[in-house]
């Protein structure tokens, strides 16, 4: 495509196309894609989208169709494939696959509303990619001094609100002090809208409830930001971002993101006793086999508790050699 997906517009005329081609579709005729029906083949993909997944599938497809220089009809496996070469010598594992899941699912989806006869991307399968979760938790113990070395107290009360809501970035930016709702012990039941706009209800301690509530002002209001910045507004995530990422190297742990902090959350409560459906559930996973990657995170610290039987002492395997002999 010469122009920018982003900067592309169409005409009451490129409309009318588009209605003609959805009718055509229905015939099981599917005419030429032009540029107004590629560009709103896209938007239809990426309708009902996270704003931050519409964002980065839309830079996914745009360097793909800069890399094929080729409408979407047009493009065939073997593009597919010598895109795939670039990605694996330019981009690291996992962002690969991300992108070309992206391709995949918009060709999919241009197959099935029939604006395209085929599917190049069937053929093609996504890499798989390393598990790097366990790299990504902090012991109790790297917790604490990261905690304890931030000197600055609001950052506090974000790390922990982060670890014990074990909200995603862009979930704890949005939160409101309407969010938030005394429970009868002291606790506090916080609201949670985030990816795939779905709400969920997760508790945090007495003790951090308590810590909130002191930085509330009295002409503070329901839907006022919980944590402002030094210009008095709501934190973006790249903010939060950067102040986790400094706490971390403070303490010698380098790379530290808010989504560490809620991997560490997750793994911290399953080690001490916490349900896994339960985490599921508070944690926004579609199923519990994502759930289960925590219980690997520490097998010594968590399976070795449900161990019974003990490996006999030196010493009574030495007297069963002498009974023996």
């Amino acid at each position: 495509m010469k122009e920018k997906i982003c900067s592309l517009s169409y005409t009451y005329k490129d409309r009318d196309t588009i209605r003609r081609t959805v009718y055509s579709s229905l015939k099981h005729e599917i005419p030429q894609l032009t540029p107004p029906m590629e560009f709103k083949l896209i938007q239809m993909w990426l309708h009902g989208k996270s704003d931050g997944s519409r964002r980065a599938y839309l830079t996914d497809v745009q360097h793909f169709l800069d890399f094929c220089k080729k409408r979407l009809d047009e493009i065939s496996l073997a593009d597919i494939q010598d895109w795939d070469t670039f990605l694996e010598q330019k981009y690291a594992p996992a962002s690969r696959k991300r992108k070309l899941a992206a391709v995949k699912s918009l060709f999919s989806f241009a197959h099935q509303n029939k604006f395209l006869a085929d599917n190049p991307g069937t053929a093609l399968s996504t890499p798989k990619t390393k598990d790097t979760i366990t790299e990504k938790i902090l012991t109790e113990q790297e917790w604490s001094s990261l905690l304890n070395a931030e000197p600055n107290r609001q950052h506090q009360l974000m790390f922990q609100l982060l670890y014990e809501s074990r909200a995603r970035v862009s979930e704890f930016c949005n939160l409101k002090w309407k969010d938030i709702r005394e429970k009868a012990d002291g606790s506090a039941l916080v609201t949670l809208f985030g990816k795939g706009s779905k709400t969920r209800k997760v508790t945090i301690t007495p003790h951090l409830w308590q810590a909130l509530k002191e930085t509330k002002k009295d002409d503070t209001k329901g839907n006022d930001p919980i944590f402002l910045n030094l210009r008095h507004q709501a934190y973006s995530t790249v903010q939060v971002w950067r102040i986790v990422k400094k706490a971390g190297e403070r303490v010698g742990i380098y790379g530290v993101s808010p989504h560490w902090i809620r991997h560490t959350g997750a793994t911290h409560q399953l080690l001490n006793g916490s349900p896994i459906h339960l985490q599921q559930q508070e944690l926004g996973h579609s199923g519990l086999d994502i759930t289960s990657r925590y219980l690997h995170i520490l097998p010594g610290e968590y399976g070795a508790r449900y161990c019974k039987v003990q490996l006999p002492s030196n010493k009574t395997v030495e007297s069963a050699s002498i009974s023996k002999s």
